[in-house]
């Protein structure tokens, strides 16, 4: 699929042809979808090369991390969209007596043109999820990739193509901000963004003057919270999963770690003796230039008030790449996973907002003391808990998060089955599962009165006040003798005024 040149062109012919595509039934265009997955499958070479930044560490990873829930997004998709959207009627026994013959159902209908703003670090499995889910429910989509991500982002356009979706349904705009910028200026009915909080309000600052409906998926800084019933050789081999996930630009890795005071020097000597496993520094990876410039007086204000790196932290500030997008050149650098302990609330490093193999340690008096540090944190995406089910599930309730996963992290969240989301500055509303479904429509009522009873089309009759307040008392008296009072109320009114 070629890069549109126009982007009011582009919207123009997005919304012409969802005005034709919103036409199909419903089960037609979830056994378009169908198909997706196995063109995942046809294409995944293809999708795996167009992944051009440094962070991901090979073919393996883009399989587990991206093709395969995208696959699985697709079938979850044609199986269960119609379920998810079915028109949903009114029940006439539940129908308020005073509304007599009316009839209702609310349908799920698209909103229309669906602004996808696409993130760098995960352009398969995210920008395709939120692609599928708006196309099945009827909408066109025009889509502005994140610099570097033009040739994975047409090939998922044409992939929708294979499907024999109309090719004019999705659009992809050249990557510079402006397109999205401009996009939002021509018009469109709903934007789906991912990526930093600080990003999330330039959007809704726009969105407000088109009043376009928003879902922003935004930054992350999550946290996990170790209970002393917790398995730590469990949570340690996760915690090395986690920290060397896409080379750390993940908003959901953990960042964040709470550990007992009187379990910090066990569980340090443990994570340590995981991540040089070998007998050699743990492997590298890459971050931005500007990355280091925010992260690293933040590491040297920890370590000035007491916190500790738990391994050697190297960063070759020799060893550079430099992508060079038309759109966005940036500058890379080299660099080891950071792991520090002895971590407080009030340092500079607690809860920061990068993309970077980073952890932190903060040890805690006690899971309490644990909850009020993580409510201290401004981002909400996920919180995981390590120990007794039944203990943890308690304390889930009482977190402010999108997600609170038990014993786990980062992976169940790629369940296709299931909403994300964040909440305080990692943005609001969801994407994928039937949530996310559901946020790609609107609910649109249809109400009709059968019958001729129509008593507000009749002019006032004195006795219409007598009779709305015995109804009034008669279906919603506290007291059976007020129901009844109302009754004979109502059955007065109606003698006087048969009419």
């Amino acid at each position: 699929m070629d890069i549109c040149q126009g982007t009011s062109q582009a919207i123009a012919t997005a919304r012409q042809a969802q005005a034709r595509w919103q036409q199909i039934p419903l089960e037609k265009r979830a056994k378009s979808i169908a198909k997706f997955a196995s063109l995942v499958v046809k294409h995944r070479k293809a999708l795996a090369d167009g992944i051009l930044y440094p962070t991901r560490t090979g073919y393996q990873e883009t399989l587990t991390a991206e093709l395969l829930p995208l696959a699985e997004t697709a079938k979850w998709l044609s199986e269960n969209a119609s379920r998810v959207l079915q028109s949903r009627k009114t029940s006439k026994l539940s129908t308020p007596m005073w509304l007599g013959s009316l009839r209702s159902r609310v349908e799920r209908v698209p909103r229309g043109v669906v602004l996808i703003l696409g993130t760098w670090n995960y352009p398969i499995f995210l920008t395709g999820s939120q692609l599928l889910h708006a196309l099945v429910a009827g909408n066109a989509v025009v889509i502005k990739p994140a610099p570097g991500c033009e040739q994975v982002t047409s090939l998922l356009g044409s992939m929708c193509s294979e499907c024999s979706i109309p090719e004019d349904l999705v659009q992809v705009l050249d990557s510079s901000v402006q397109a999205g910028v401009d996009a939002m200026e021509q018009g469109v009915d709903h934007v789906v963004m991912t990526g930093s909080s600080r990003s999330g309000r330039k959007v809704l600052e726009q969105s407000i003057q088109s009043l376009s409906s928003t879902t922003l998926e935004l930054s992350g800084s999550d946290a996990v919270i170790v209970l002393p019933s917790a398995d730590i050789e469990r949570v340690t081999n996760l915690l090395r999963f986690g920290l060397r996930l896409n080379g750390g630009a993940t908003c959901i890795a953990p960042r964040r770690v709470f550990v007992l005071e009187t379990m910090l020097e066990a569980f340090t000597k443990l994570l340590s003796n995981k991540l040089t496993a070998s007998g050699q520094p743990p492997q590298s990876t890459w971050m931005t230039s500007n990355t280091y410039l925010q992260l690293q007086p933040a590491i040297q204000d920890a370590m000035d008030q007491g916190a500790a790196l738990v391994v050697p932290w190297n960063c070759d500030l020799e060893a550079r790449k430099t992508l060079p997008y038309p759109q966005n050149p940036s500058e890379w650098v080299s660099t080891s996973p950071i792991v520090l302990s002895h971590i407080r609330p009030e340092m500079k490093l607690y809860g920061i907002d990068v993309f970077a193999p980073l952890m932190t340690l903060i040890p805690v008096k006690n899971i309490q003391q644990a909850l009020e540090f993580n409510a201290q944190c401004r981002y909400g995406l996920c919180v995981s808990l390590f120990g007794n089910e039944q203990e943890a599930a308690s304390l889930a309730h009482g977190i402010c998060a999108g997600s609170v996963i038990i014993n786990d992290f980062v992976v169940p969240t790629a369940d296709p089955r299931l909403p994300f989301g964040g909440r305080q500055e990692s943005g609001f509303g969801v994407t994928r599962g039937e949530e996310g479904l559901l946020e790609m429509t609107v609910p649109q009522v249809i109400s009709i009165r059968h019958g001729k009873w129509l008593p507000h089309s009749d002019l006032p009759h004195p006795q219409d006040e007598h009779l709305l307040d015995g109804l009034l008392q008669f279906r919603h008296g506290e007291t059976w003798t007020l129901r009844i009072s109302g009754l004979r109320k109502l059955l007065a009114s109606i003698r006087r005024n048969p009419n």
